[in-house]
């Protein structure tokens, strides 16, 4: 499947909005009779690719209800239409029975409707492969109808309690300040994606229809002005559907329903469900579940806030095919490494630089904290680092060279980096809008990536290898400009500046090359992000201002097989690690105005090649890690 060029809303005709086809990941269907709901569950999870209770968030309420009535009536099956990109018609119909086409969208939707029905396209530039059809019997086809009334039914108390919460705001004066902020935070998270009924909504690369473009007015912008009494029912449960999201959980709760079918059932069911499992994790409540949305979502964000220092961890799985996101829960953050594996990899370096060997038992926050702190003072006294291959310059380079080499060698990576600030003594400052200037004045440049590969010399071309690393530093050095701004206040940002919310957990996404065409020159089949602190962590405090994001471990693999929950804690212990350097740096620029430290290696196209050490991939999954 090919993509054309972008028409006058941003779309892409003849290919998928998220970037590259999907088509290759459905070649598994099942071409031989097989029970309907068993042929629908290969085409939605695109060959059982990802879990089917992710999968099914993305159905219409419609397609819900023919699939629950299919599930329950495993005698009906498939007659298969050639699944061809370039087939976008109805299946042939049967003109005396009742009849459902199967097909798949551009997105990888499922949809299973009537045939006598017109195919609805989500978006202008929308199309259709056909997969088969059922025949149905006018029993099994009244038992749809009468699932999907139950199903619209369903909707009408949570839609009433969202719009309930509306109204107490617009009562209260905050109706059109809630809308701004959602527009806000609309521009500000990095994909934001979502059916409403039928219709796509979206801010990602390829598409964008909820704010305003040079095309024309957003979906939301449009409603600017207007009493709620003005707004459709779709109007009011996204605006309140965003906002209680946000409150819920910044950026990380906002991205909730990307991929998905966003309903006012829906929604509740998420803030109910997060609730009670911070509840069973120990967490205090301070309403009710049947409180007002809004105030039930705040008080979502308290309790996850009060994870930071806890034993349970917070982590997202990604399907990058759709940008779903399913946040994860771990009852604690301890993986099933070697607990000394700091002081095996590093005692080395620690002989080196303090003579001696470390204590068996020393931590490793005060492993690293020693580490760095004698890496700084050799910088210090100018004594000179130099090695061969390496991309580092100095000893604190080294040592954060070393801990992500140690990432991709514990994950079992094709290459892993961490970016960050090259000079932090720019951030010390403790008066809030000269600091905001100082940070606005920072450009892509003023960052660096270090990059470690896995024997690039022996499995790529160096023009390749010179391209993917290079690629990625940029990119990186450019995210993390990105990011820094949304550590600040919101009013000291001005709206030209364009910016993200830094990340807060750690993630792990599958499919990484499809969706994004730098993902895909980089050959990012599965990657792992570690930021730094997390969310679980207490921020990283520079002079006056809090900082989450503000470094991270990422690694990948160009190849299967995919990361597991195991893989990305022990990437998450090497952030760790560069919690402690990080910590050493800023006490040292604290202790007198005159320090000053500037990471001044890992120039692009620069970096570290490790031959012949990758350990083994961890393929086991911790055991207790829950779906949240």
């Amino acid at each position: 499947m090919t993509t054309e060029a972008p028409g006058a809303d941003g779309a892409h005709g003849h290919g998928s909005l998220y970037g590259q086809g999907f088509l290759e990941f459905m070649t598994e269907v099942r071409r031989h009779p097989a029970p309907a709901w068993q042929t629908a569950i290969d085409v939605m999870t695109h060959g059982n690719r990802f879990p089917t209770d992710m999968a099914s968030l993305a159905l219409g309420l419609i397609d819900q209800a023919a699939f629950d009535v299919l599930r329950d009536n495993p005698q009906l099956t498939v007659q298969p239409a050639t699944l061809d990109a370039a087939d976008a018609t109805h299946v042939t119909t049967h003109a005396a029975a009742p009849c459902l086409d199967m097909a798949v969208n551009s997105m990888g939707r499922l949809h299973l409707r009537p045939s006598s029905e017109p195919r609805v396209d989500s978006h202008a530039e929308d199309h259709w492969v056909s997969v088969g059809s059922v025949l149905l019997t006018d029993e099994i086809a009244r038992s749809i109808e009468q699932r999907h009334a139950q199903l619209q039914a369903g909707e009408t108390r949570p839609l009433e309690r969202i719009r309930m919460a509306l109204q107490r705001r617009e009562e209260s004066g905050e109706l059109q300040a809630i809308l701004e902020q959602v527009i806000d935070h609309v521009e500000h998270v990095e994909s934001v994606c979502f059916y409403s009924e039928d219709r796509f909504f979206a801010l990602i690369d390829r598409f964008t229809n909820l704010i305003d473009t040079k095309a024309g007015k957003g979906y939301l912008p449009r409603i600017r002005g207007l009493a709620l009494s003005a707004w459709s029912d779709q109007q009011q449960l996204i605006v309140g559907a965003l906002h209680a999201l946000f409150i819920s959980g910044r950026a990380v709760r906002f991205e909730e329903f990307n991929g998905c079918t966003l309903t006012a059932g829906r929604l509740l069911d998420r803030l109910a469900s997060l609730h009670a499992t911070y509840l069973q994790a120990g967490c205090e409540s301070s309403v009710a579940i049947d409180a007002d949305v809004f105030d039930l979502a705040e008080d979502v964000r308290r309790m996850a806030a009060s994870f930071t220092g806890r034993g349970p961890l917070r982590y997202r799985w990604i399907y990058a095919l759709t940008f779903q996101k399913q946040e994860r829960l771990l009852p604690n953050a301890q993986s099933t490494e070697d607990t000394t594996a700091h002081i095996t990899e590093f005692a080395d370096l620690y002989g080196e630089l303090m003579s001696g060997r470390p204590d068996p038992v020393l931590p490793q926050s005060l492993l690293f904290t020693q580490l760095a702190s004698a890496c700084l003072a050799r910088d210090l006294q100018g004594q000179p680092y130099a090695q061969p291959g390496s991309a580092a310059t100095t000893w604190v380079e080294h040592l954060i060279e070393r801990i992500v080499a140690s990432s991709v060698r514990a994950t079992g990576s094709d290459y892993g980096m961490s970016s960050s600030l090259r000079d932090l003594g720019r951030l010390m400052l403790h008066d809030a809008q000269p600091l905001a200037n100082e940070i606005l004045t920072l450009t892509p440049a003023d960052f660096y990536t270090c990059f470690v590969a896995s024997d690039f010399a022996s499995r790529l071309d160096p023009v390749s290898a010179n391209a993917i690393a290079s690629s990625v530093q940029k990119r990186m050095m450019f995210n993390r400009w990105h990011f820094i701004p949304g550590n600040l206040g919101r009013t000291l940002v001005p709206k030209s500046r364009h910016w993200y919310y830094p990340p807060l957990v750690p993630d792990i996404a599958v499919h990484s090359d499809v969706h994004r065409a730098a993902h895909s020159r980089a050959r990012v089949k599965s990657s792992i992000r570690a930021p730094g602190p997390d969310m679980s962590r207490p921020p990283l405090r520079i002079a006056s201002l809090n900082y989450r994001g503000f470094y991270d471990i990422r690694v990948v693999r160009m190849e299967e097989p995919p990361y597991t929950a195991e893989d990305m804690l022990r990437a998450r212990r090497r952030t760790l690690w560069l919690e402690a350097v990080y910590g050493v740096i800023v006490s040292y620029l604290e202790d007198s105005p005159g320090n000053h430290l500037r990471i001044e290696g890992f120039g692009a196209g620069r970096f570290l090649d490790l031959t012949n050490s990758v350990a083994a991939p961890a393929t086991t999954e911790p055991r207790d890690a829950v779906a949240v």
